[in-house]
């Protein structure tokens, strides 16, 4: 890794923060905090404070020896502090799936307020802000991706990569936090992911801009 992505920046020079309206950012084999079993604390450096957080040790996920963050499937989840996090909101991930099982990817502070989630038959996932849309199987299992997820009512999209985004209204429940790895209330579908940086912006980014961002993701 050159000093470019240790510091956050993009091959082109690009950071995240450099753009207005970032929530949280969790930054690739940066600000993470082991506890006993696992990763207790993975710390928002976009200077908001909405750290991951997990306070119980069994439910820690791994980190791994490159730095991302791996979950098990069974109970592991890292879960923000609610905080103000309405429509519109763009997710962006760089992650893999690691076994695909009608899980949930994220969600928002509580219970389906803001879902990306393994959806019908592998690989496929969708999005859900109220209504499940934008199913999309671009996502191969066990291959990292950048992602970009905008929850925006109508407007609503998902996007894997430099492939063409899929579409539609996925409703209008507000996110209000941030939880990776399971539902919002942390009460089933846990997923088995590794990932390795999350970025939530309160606004629906353009095309060009997600373009940046998701070159941004795919060189570190």
């Amino acid at each position: 890794m050159g000093w470019a992505n240790q510091m956050g920046v993009g091959s082109g020079g690009f950071l995240p923060s450099s753009l207005p309206n970032l929530e949280l950012w969790t930054k690739f084999n940066s600000g993470i905090t082991v506890t006993g079993s696992g990763v207790s604390q993975w710390d928002d450096q976009s200077g908001n404070s909405n750290h991951l957080k997990q306070a119980t040790d069994a439910d820690r996920p791994s980190k791994e020896s490159d730095g991302s963050i791996l979950t098990d499937g069974i109970s592991q989840f890292l879960k923000a502090d609610a905080f103000t996090l309405v429509q519109p909101e763009t997710i962006y991930i760089l992650g893999k799936q690691v076994a695909w099982g009608n899980n949930w990817i994220f969600d928002g502070n509580t219970l389906n307020s803001g879902v990306l989630f393994q959806q019908t038959a592998t690989p496929q996932v969708s999005i859900y802000a109220g209504t499940a849309v934008a199913q999309n199987t671009d996502w191969a299992v066990g291959v990292y991706e950048a992602l970009a997820a905008i929850f925006n009512g109508a407007s609503s999209s998902f996007k894997v990569g430099s492939n063409a985004e899929t579409t539609g209204n996925a409703s209008a429940n507000n996110m209000g936090g941030f939880t990776l790895g399971t539902k919002g209330d942390a009460s089933a579908s846990f997923s088995n992911i590794q990932i390795k940086e999350v970025l939530i912006y309160s606004e629906a980014h353009d095309a060009a801009t997600r373009s940046q961002i998701i070159g941004y993701l795919q060189s570190i």
